[in-house]
């Protein structure tokens, strides 16, 4: 039984891999959590934003999760540059199948908690379990 008393992931989502992105959509929402997916982050909002939107206390969501190689830009750098926006997301994930291990090191200094493809799903969704005990349910989210 979910405890109602805790917070609802809104989760971004990002991959370029059309199944990979279905197949987390389903398990995520099977948990109650909602899911804003996108094939490429030129596809969302946030890549075009001059500035973090949010207002002083909002977030637009509790989580990233992203694919390190996507086509029109990697999700570190994506994420980065959120991040130098002002952007607050509290929770990054990186579920990749790269091996550049440089990029991988960079990822995990911005806070990235790495996990494999394919063979990650089970340890992404039990660390997303823990980032649910933690975020606040009384945190604002953005509209």
């Amino acid at each position: 039984m979910k405890n109602l008393d805790k917070a609802r992931l809104r989760i971004l989502l990002f991959d370029d891999s059309s199944l990979l992105r279905s197949t987390l959509r389903h398990l995520f929402r099977k948990e109650g959590w909602e899911v804003l997916e996108f094939p490429d982050p030129d596809l969302c909002p946030l890549y075009y934003a001059s500035a973090c939107t949010c207002r002083f206390a909002e977030v637009c969501a509790d989580v990233i999760v992203t694919d390190l190689e996507m086509l029109h830009i990697d999700g570190f750098t994506f994420v980065r540059d959120l991040l130098q926006k002002g952007c607050r997301i509290p929770f990054l994930a990186m579920f990749t199948a790269s091996e550049d291990a440089m990029l991988l090191d960079q990822a995990k200094a911005l806070g990235f908690k790495i996990f494999s493809k394919p063979d990650g799903i089970t340890p992404l969704l039990e660390w997303l379990h823990n980032v649910e005990r933690l975020v606040n349910g009384g945190r604002l989210l953005a509209p």
